[in-house]
C-alpha cells in the first residue's frame, strides 16, 4: 500500500508574505531602473530627457495652478496632459519610448532574479529569507522546479514592471486572493502547484 503524501507545513501568514514580497521587489525595481539607465542607447536617452523635461514643466504648471487657482492655469494643465496621452505627440512618444524600455529591462531583471533565487536557493528569495518563509511544490513538499519558479516570477515581474492596465488590475485582485482562501494561496500558487509556507513552523 502506497504511503500517503506528506502533510505540508502551515501556510505563511498574509502580511508576512506581503512584507517578504516587498523586500524582494523594491531592491529589484531600483536595480532594473539602474540597468535601464546603463543599457539605454541614444534614442532611449533622448526620450528620457524629454520625459524628464515634461515632468518638470508639469510640476511647475501644477504649482502655478495651486497658487493662482485660475481657469487659465487649469486649462494649461489639461492641455499638457492631453498632449502626453497622444502617443503621436513628441511628449507622448518620448514617455512611451523611455518607460517601455525601462519596463522591459526591469521585467527581465526581476524575472531572472526571482526565478533563479527561488529555484537555486530551495524556494527562498531574499524577502523569504528575511521573514523566514519558503516556497514548496505540492504535493511533494519539495523546493519548486525551474519551470514553476519561472512562471511564479513572470507573474510578479509583469505586475510590478509592465505598464499594462490588465496586469495591474489582475495583480491587485491576486494580491487579495489569499485573504479569502484557507490555504492562503494566490493564483500563481495554484497555477504552479506551489505554496508559500512559514519556515519557522515547519
Amino acid at each position: 500500500m502506497a504511503n500517503p503524501p506528506p502533510i505540508p507545513p502551515p501556510p505563511a501568514g498574509y502580511w508576512w508574505r506581503a512584507f517578504a514580497c516587498l523586500a524582494d521587489i523594491l531592491p529589484l525595481m531600483f536595480l532594473g531602473w539602474a540597468l535601464a539607465g546603463l543599457l539605454a542607447g541614444p534614442d532611449e536617452i533622448a526620450a528620457r530627457q524629454k520625459a524628464d523635461d515634461w515632468t518638470n514643466r508639469f510640476a511647475d504648471q501644477n504649482s502655478k495652478f495651486f497658487k493662482s487657482g485660475s481657469q487659465r492655469d487649469r486649462e494649461a494643465l489639461t492641455t499638457m496632459t492631453a498632449k502626453l496621452l497622444d502617443e503621436k505627440s513628441p511628449d507622448g512618444e518620448a514617455f512611451l519610448t523611455w518607460y517601455s524600455f525601462q519596463g522591459n529591462v526591469s521585467f527581465v531583471t526581476m524575472l531572472l532574479a526571482l526565478a533563479l533565487q527561488e529555484w537555486l536557493l530551495a524556494g527562498r528569495t531574499l524577502g523569504k529569507r528575511i521573514f523566514n518563509l519558503r516556497t514548496i511544490s505540492l504535493p511533494e513538499i519539495e523546493p519548486p522546479g525551474f519551470l514553476a519558479s519561472l512562471l511564479r516570477s513572470a507573474w510578479k515581474a509583469a505586475f510590478f514592471t509592465l505598464p499594462n492596465p490588465l496586469f495591474m488590475v489582475l495583480g491587485i485582485i491576486n494580491f487579495y486572493v489569499p485573504v479569502f482562501r484557507r490555504d492562503k494561496r494566490t493564483w500563481h500558487d495554484l497555477w504552479t502547484r506551489t505554496q508559500v509556507v512559514d519556515n519557522k513552523l515547519s
